[in-house]
């Protein structure tokens, strides 16, 4: 016998040996009810008799008309008088979507077919009991039209007529969209259509990333009930496996108007605060003034907030930090929040101008275009002085204070002194007396305090009039330790030595230096100054730097090296 024909005769028999298992196997299937209400679960049962694989039942065709449930698969084997069954089951739950008759149609388990099942979905009015729906979803959003990333507000009510044992409920779903729950749940008791219900109500934020005309399903609850209308045994209560879906709701996101050309940032409302740091009236030049910027905006999240576009005259240096942004839930709806904070470090004195900020965004409830605004700000900017003012003189009125001596009168004339006064002088004199007390000691508590403040004068005048060996000992020391605050305030007094202009301020320093190499290693010591991370600096560039100008001399011996001779050579 060839090849080939062995070949035949052995796919002759594989079908044939399948022909023979599909007319052995035995496939039903069945509903647990029929008609159904539109949000009511009933039951798919599948039932094989016969070895059959596990995996032959599919539901997925059945999404279209139906909300489908989880599936449970159980086997069973029997064995009588040496005749051995098998059977397994499917059981899926489905909700329809839609009220109307639809067809289940069959489905083919290893070969064998099942028989198609009509289904009458009717209309929730359509329930006549007259003690109403044990359990049911009601859905509510608070805009049937809505713009592109626009909030919408999805309520969700689950109505409970009998005691819950336990349950779940799912989120709505839309796809293409932020779906995510706000605020906590609420549980009250109402009467609706003469019942008394428990409801548990559930808010969810919605935000389309997609435009057009959409249909937002219903969330899924699954959970178990109890079931009075069975018997109890003892002290364990029967429960009653329930599943609703709540009603689906239609909307219509709109797209961005084809007119509008800045960032897209769709609100009820926003708004821009900013904070100064310290006193708004008076800053330093060359000290750090910080300035936080805060943007909110209701029914947004973090990520459709835009950034702060601020800017500054070139007379100051900016360093800013990285923005913070954060969502919160407050009164069921979402706001978002981006800071900004900035190190602002003038170098002149005088008026500084800082200008407006302006960030668009689109009001839902007008449809135009608004601008969230920081006003124009001018901050008065003080001289940087090194050098401390001289002590304070005193006033020629506390210089020459006379000394008053009170008039003795004579022993002899005491008492007919005291018997010719009136008595409301001596209350005066008294009065007076104990003002000019008060005074002595108001004198001698401003006369120390001057002194103090005169002390502490001499002490900064010391320590600013140290010499050159002694500045960059401090400095070295501070590079060493990689400090940037010990090592800022070390460099400007031993710049301005070197440049033998001790009350200059950094920025005059690095000016007469005019060395590329130590402005950009001052900058980046500044940078991680005034930002939060400021362990990230490294001194290394910053010290070779410094070592090497201090070993080319002062500046002005610089200059005087660099001039070319008065009589040059032939």
């Amino acid at each position: 016998m060839s090849k080939m024909s062995k070949l035949i005769i052995g796919l002759a028999l594989l079908m044939l040996t399948t022909m023979l298992r599909a007319q052995s196997i035995e496939v039903t299937a069945s509903v647990d009810k029929n008609p159904v209400m539109v949000d009511e679960s009933f039951i798919l049962s599948v039932v094989a008799n016969g070895e059959v694989d596990k995996g032959a039942f599919d539901s997925s065709f059945l999404m279209k008309d139906f909300v489908v449930g989880r599936t449970s698969i159980s086997s069973q084997t029997k064995m009588v008088n040496f005749d051995t069954t098998r059977t397994t089951s499917w059981s899926t739950i489905l909700i329809p979507k839609n009220k109307g008759r639809f067809t289940i149609p069959s489905f083919d388990i290893d070969g064998s077919l099942t028989k198609p099942i009509e289904v009458l979905v009717i209309p929730v009015s359509a329930n006549t009991s007259s003690n109403g729906r044990d359990l049911y979803i009601t859905t509510d959003v608070d805009v049937e039209q809505a713009y592109l990333q626009q909030q919408i507000r999805y309520t969700v009510k689950l109505h409970l007529g009998k005691d819950l044992q336990r349950g779940s409920l799912s989120s709505p779903t839309l796809e293409n969209a932020d779906i995510r729950q706000i605020g906590k749940d609420k549980e009250y008791n109402d009467v609706v259509d003469g019942r008394r219900y428990r409801i548990i109500e559930r808010s969810f934020a919605i935000i389309a990333q997609q435009s057009g005309t959409f249909t937002i399903e219903g969330p899924l609850f699954e959970g178990e009930v109890a079931d009075n209308s069975r018997q109890s045994f003892g002290f364990f209560n029967r429960s009653k496996a329930v599943n609703r879906v709540g009603p689906s709701q239609s909307i219509t996101v709109l797209p961005i108007p084809s007119n509008y050309d800045q960032h897209w940032l769709p609100s009820d409302f926003v708004q821009l605060d900013d904070e100064w740091q310290g006193n708004t009236h008076e800053y330093i030049a060359g000290e750090p003034i910080t300035r936080t910027i805060t943007l909110t905006a209701i029914g947004v999240v973090e990520e459709q907030l835009p950034q702060i576009t601020s800017t500054y005259p070139d007379s100051v240096k900016t360093y800013p930090d990285q923005a913070e942004t954060t969502t919160v839930e407050k009164d069921e709806n979402l706001i978002a929040q981006r800071k900004e904070s900035i190190a602002i470090i003038p170098s002149q004195a005088g008026e500084l101008v800082i200008p407006e900020v302006r960030i668009p965004w689109f009001n839902t409830i007008t449809k135009k275009t608004e601008y969230a605004v920081l006003a124009e700000k001018t901050l008065n900017i003080l001289p940087a002085t090194t050098q401390p003012s001289s002590a304070i003189p005193l006033s020629p009125s506390i210089q020459a204070a006379p000394e008053i001596k009170p008039q003795q009168p004579m022993p002899s004339d005491v008492n007919n002194q005291s018997m010719s006064v009136p008595q409301y002088w001596i209350w005066l004199t008294a009065s007076l007396l104990l003002l000019w007390i008060i005074t002595l000691l108001l004198w001698w508590k401003h006369v120390s305090l001057l002194k103090s403040a005169s002390k502490k004068t001499n002490n900064s005048l010391v320590r600013n009039t140290q010499s050159e060996q002694e500045l960059w000992k401090s400095l070295e020391k501070a590079l060493n330790k990689n400090t940037a605050l010990d090592t800022q305030r070390y460099l400007h007094l031993w710049l301005g030595s070197y440049i033998q202009d001790k009350n200059a301020p950094l920025e005059q320093s690095l000016k007469i230096i005019d060395d590329q190499q130590l402005s950009e290693a001052v900058n980046n010591l500044l940078a991680c100054r005034y930002s939060k991370n400021q362990s990230e600096w490294q001194s290394k560039d910053l010290h070779q730097i410094l070592r090497k100008l201090r070993k080319n001399g002062t500046i002005q011996k610089q200059i005087k090296h660099n001039l070319s001779p008065l009589y040059p050579s032939a």
